[in-house]
């Protein structure tokens, strides 16, 4: 049962996670230090320090956010798409590049923070990404059941590198400026590249 301490505590961290999101898109997240989010949350910086280990920690939690909406976007998408299940997932995956195009450079400083935030954080991050995972994993079964995969392949293993290229393939749309429409399409000749080998034969 929560007390009246937690929903103090769980206002805070949204006062503390509205303000992150206002100043991280102006004047960006660069830019932003602690003290520039509690006064904008209008906490003491010691509230935003008990909170969360630091900026890192809060774009995280921005992030996780994202994740969930992301999840549910996707689950509505593909709910009455039928056929292959490689080609439900380039529409998954072409769906996901048009939904996170808006927020591409925040999400490059959250994938760089990566590289160097604490194993806490890393766990914390992988029990989110759980969910993003088990979507692809559902499909890798389902098309191992429809025979489009052959006997003996390792499908989470396939899971797991279906999501790492749809994680890869958000550096060439920052890095070569490309559309949403241009990230799907290598999305998909790189699907049709994984299923292609990994198909029955």
């Amino acid at each position: 049962m929560a007390t009246q301490r937690d929903a103090q505590k769980q206002r805070t961290r949204d006062r503390i996670l509205a303000a992150a999101r206002k100043l991280f898109a102006d004047p960006g997240y660069e830019a932003t230090t602690l003290r520039r989010i509690a006064q904008e949350a209008k906490v003491a910086l010691g509230s935003v320090f008990t909170t969360f280990e630091g900026k890192e920690d809060i774009l995280l939690a921005i992030a996780a956010e994202k994740y969930d909406e992301l999840a549910d976007h996707l689950a509505g998408e593909l709910a009455a798409v039928e056929g292959p299940a490689r080609d439900r997932l380039k529409r998954a995956f072409a769906a996901a590049y048009a939904f996170e195009h808006e927020r591409l450079a925040l999400l490059m400083k959250q994938l760089g923070a990566s590289w160097t935030w604490s194993h806490d954080m890393e766990a914390r991050s992988q029990e989110r990404l759980a969910r993003p995972f088990r979507f692809v994993a559902a499909l890798c079964h389902e098309a191992h059941g429809a025979g489009e995969v052959r006997h003996g392949i390792d499908l989470d293993m396939l899971a797991d590198v279906l999501l790492g290229l749809y994680l890869r393939n958000f550096r060439h749309a920052w890095f070569s400026r490309l559309p949403p429409d241009a990230t799907a399409a290598l999305a998909a000749r790189q699907i049709d590249l994984l299923f292609d080998g990994a198909g029955a034969r």
